[in-house]
């Protein structure tokens, strides 16, 4: 078997038969302009700039400068965030190793093609539609079927791309690349799967779907209250029509949350973790579980044998069985004998007549010894057995130990940190003649080998090789545990097992036990998340006692409290278990998907790390998942985050970058939303109640640019690392309304006094911009109260540069002088509208806190439960 050749695999190329992946990590060049430009609301922006144009409101075009200028930073961020999460995406991109002209060659995984013949083991995920041509593995088809069974495949098969390899090794050619095969599908099906429920996205999503609702109806509203019935001419018209539908578009908040998520994922990068889903930083933020796994997370990854361990029988267990012994040793002798004095016949009878009397004279006394003889034989034999029952019983050679560790190194191809550690205390090389391999598997928990005349050894978990039957094995091996030592049993049975079965007889022979290496880094990370009140659930297949003895060493609170999932038989105990313990050993992988599923049906936002492929349906099931990059295939694949550099020390800082996205979202989306809805109430009330509105589109784009863009651009930089809850939308809401009703009020009182004193359309925008632009400000202060250093410099300044403005640019904002009554009533609004928005804000958050206190709520509270229930 050669592959293809260096020729073949151009042809191929040139044919476009290539592996090509359609589903990158990042969006492509091209989708960033599009998605950044054709929007809903940037289309109603061109609508209102077509209109202002086609009136000739030119200076109320200024507007749409803002839209460019956000659209392009937008661009140019994620421009920037895809180069630097490609150039990484590279570290952890898929490879495959492949055989071409006789030699294996490490390729990515896209630039395979079709016919080549890949090497796969286990923990690769299949790259492609391949069928099996030497070798046998078994493969999961989870990701392909959702059945989580492990299917056995041998020469002939054929293999899904898609699905992992959890045991064995085997040559395969691939049948099908790129679109041709399951590969894309897969791919992309696994990515839809990862966007998991983002309350972010949900909660922008609806107030973006409201806004676009209502927006288009009150402007058709506002437009024709202003020209058919006010009579305003056309182009006065469509100028406040634009002002008001202007102001209710939320133009930077969809743009600001997406270059917040996209910086996110760029500082990650540069502490070398790769986010594969924007939003799983956010969701991660919000973890209140994590579920560790122990090897490659809490340790290194890597282990050594401490030390080989003889079994050794107790005097308790062998006593049941010494007269069984001593008879068959009796018999034994007997039998013996019996051949003896036979063979002893016959030779006499050979030696002739004349020395019969002799013979029979010598045979005689002989034959009186050996009859006697099969009594001393049995003492003999109870002797040797009587010495397996000593203080110091006799054990199995080590010698001969190793000679089998050896032999089963040479035959088995496991991949892994015990693999690893194994092969260099027992060197592979092939003592014994092999016949047959049992390649590891995380559902069996053991692998081994049939060698010709010496029967079959296994290796592997106490309870997986010996299911009944083997308290003196748990009793010995539970010693060692405790020390925090991972314990292998190693087996023999002189039967040979056909399958993967465990054969008749088996027997231990010797405790194989091998120490982890805990990660420098991993007390500190614990430490930090129980600061955080992230609860900590350590899994992993080892046993539950060494799993608890390491995790105790590492610093874990409630290491004492663990279980072994063996005894986990239903979905009740299941359940139970996950709110009880914090430990998990002897896990199948089925076991990390149903604890992940219990902890989120208890109301638990879980993360999850892991880097095998028995890790993988837990990654895939948790809302967030986090993979090492020195992990399987099927791992890195599934998982929202990478790890570049596998360190564990990573997970405080991606937890602080959510929490830094999040909050900074959640204060500029109260900002935004500040200006929608005073917005939409200013229109509504015009509707009904004024004759002309407010404000005009170059108004409100000062406004908007000093109360809204720059400041909350310009905050969000901050590193706000407040723990963040399940409450977004009331968030922004008990942010946003003081403030918007607060305004709404103070324009109002100036649009009814013009409309009835001063009939001035100059006065009433000069007056509407001051007093909004000052309690917008003031809104500034109470959103990201309390106030720091860097906040008072941004909101002052702003303040500043908002009315150095309106004085420099009088002419262009279309601002006039005020009588002195307007300036009296400004005065007043502007010094009492600020305490206005702290007494409603603290009166609503009262309302709040009391509809959380079911024992005492207020009148309002109480009235809201029981509409809410009434609803229910």
């Amino acid at each position: 078997m050669t592959g293809l050749t260096e020729e073949q695999v151009k042809e191929r190329i040139e044919a476009g038969q290539t592996n090509a992946d359609e589903n990158p990590n990042t969006r492509t060049y091209k989708q960033i302009v599009k998605e950044n430009t054709l929007t809903f609301f940037n289309f109603l922006n061109l609508v209102l700039l077509v209109l202002v144009l086609m009136v000739g409101s030119f200076k109320n075009a200024f507007f749409v400068c803002i839209i460019i200028i956000n659209t392009l930073i937008g661009i140019a961020q994620e421009i920037r965030a895809k180069k630097t999460i490609d150039k990484l995406a590279i570290l952890t991109a898929k490879k495959s190793i492949v055989l071409r002209e006789g030699k294996k060659w490490t390729v990515p995984t896209e630039e395979l093609v079709l016919d080549d013949v890949v090497c796969l083991k286990t923990g690769d995920q299949v790259p492609a539609d391949a069928r099996i041509l030497e070798g046998s593995l078994e493969v999961n088809e989870s990701l392909l079927t959702g059945e989580a069974d492990n299917l056995p495949k041998n020469p002939g098969d054929e293999l899904f791309s898609g699905s992992f390899v959890t045991s064995g090794e085997a040559s395969c050619q691939i049948v099908h690349v790129g679109k041709d095969n399951y590969a894309s599908q897969i791919t992309s099906e696994a990515k839809e799967f990862k966007r998991h429920n983002s309350e972010l996205r949900n909660s922008l999503n609806i107030i973006l779907k409201v806004i676009s609702i209502i927006i288009v109806p009150i402007g058709a509203m506002l437009f024709y209250k202003q020209y058919y019935m006010v009579g305003d001419s056309f182009r006065d018209s469509i100028v406040s029509m634009v002002a008001g539908v202007l102001g209710m578009i939320p133009e930077g908040l969809v743009l600001l949350t997406s270059v917040a998520l996209t910086l996110g994922a760029l500082v990650l990068a540069n502490k070398k973790t790769l986010v594969q889903e924007l939003y799983c930083i956010e969701t991660l933020a919000r973890v209140d579980t994590l579920c560790l796994d122990k090897t490659g997370t809490i340790t290194e990854g890597s282990m050594c044998v401490e030390r080989v361990e003889p079994f050794i029988r107790s005097k308790e267990y062998q006593a049941s069985g010494e007269s069984q012994m001593e008879e068959g040793a009796a018999a034994e002798a007997l039998s013996r004998q019996e051949a003896s004095v036979t063979e002893k016949t016959g030779q006499e009878e050979a030696a002739g007549s004349e020395k019969t009397d002799q013979a029979e004279e010598a045979a005689e006394p002989e034959n009186t010894e050996k009859i006697t003889e099969p009594e001393n034989i049995a003492e003999t034999e109870s002797g040797k057995q009587a010495e397996l029952v000593s203080d110091e019983p006799k054990a199995a050679d080590l010698k001969e130990i190793e000679e089998i560790m050896c032999s089963l190194m040479h035959v088995l191809r496991d991949e892994n940190a015990t693999a690893n550690a194994l092969r260099k205390r027992f060197p592979a090389r092939p003592v014994m003649a092999c016949e047959h391999v049992i390649p590891f598997s995380s559902d069996r928990k053991y692998s081994g080998a049939v060698f010709a005349e010496k029967g079959t050894y296994l290796m592997g978990a106490v309870q997986f090789l010996f299911p009944e039957n083997n308290q003196d094995m748990i009793s010995q091996a539970q010693k060692y545990a405790e020390e925090g030592l991972r314990v292998l049993v190693l087996a023999h049975s002189p039967e040979k097992s056909e399958g993967t079965e465990l054969p008749k007889n088996l027997e231990p022979v010797a405790f194989l036990l091998l120490t982890d290496v805990i990660r420098e880094e991993a007390p500190d990370t614990l430490k930090f998340f129980d600061s955080q009140e992230v609860d900590l659930k350590v899994i992993s297949g080892d046993d539950p006692v060494t799993v608890a003895a390491i995790a105790r060493r590492a610093g874990l609170k409630n290491a004492d409290q663990y279980v072994d999932a063996t005894t986990l038989l239903t979905e009740q105990d299941v359940q139970r278990a996950v709110s009880e313990y914090s430990v998990f050993g002897r896990v199948t992988p089925q076991q990390k998907k149903q604890m992940v599923q219990a902890l989120k049906s208890q109301g638990h936002t879980v993360a999850m790390t892991g880097d095998g492929v028995n890790d993988v349906l837990a990654l895939k099931e948790a809302d967030c998942s986090i993979a090492m990059a020195q992990g399987s295939d099927a791992a890195k694949n599934i998982a929202n985050v990478v790890l570049l550099d596998s360190n564990f020390a990573s997970m405080p800082h991606i937890v602080n970058q959510g929490r830094r996205v999040v909050n900074n979202i959640r204060t500029a989306a109260s900002m935004f939303l500040i200006k929608t809805m005073f917005s939409v109430m200013l229109s509504i009330l015009t509707i009904f109640f004024g004759n002309a509105y407010p404000f005009e589109p170059i108004q409100m784009s000062l406004i908007s640019a000093c109360a809204v863009g720059i400041p909350t651009f310009l905050l969000a930089q901050e590193n706000n690392y407040d723990k963040i809850d399940h409450t977004f939308l009331r968030h922004v809401f008990l942010n946003a309304f003081p403030a918007a009703i607060t305004i709404s009020s103070c324009v109002f009182t100036i649009m009814l006094v013009c409309q009835n004193v001063y009939h001035s359309n100059a006065m009433l925008n000069t007056a509407c911009v001051l007093v909004t632009g000052w309690n917008y400000m003031a809104a500034l202060k109470t959103v990201y109260a309390p106030l720091n250093r860097y906040r008072k410099v941004i909101i002052y300044g702003m303040q500043f540069i908002f009315f150095a403005a309106a004085v420099i640019f009088q002419k262009l904002l279309s601002l006039g002088s005020l009588d002195f009554g307007m300036i009296i009533l400004v005065f007043i609004l502007m010094t009492f509208a600020p305490v206005l928005i702290d007494v409603i804000t603290g009166w609503i958050r009262n309302i709040y806190a009391r509809s959380l206190d079911k024992e005492n709520p207020g009148p309002v509270a109480a009235f809201l439960t029981k509409l809410q229930n009434g609803k229910n």
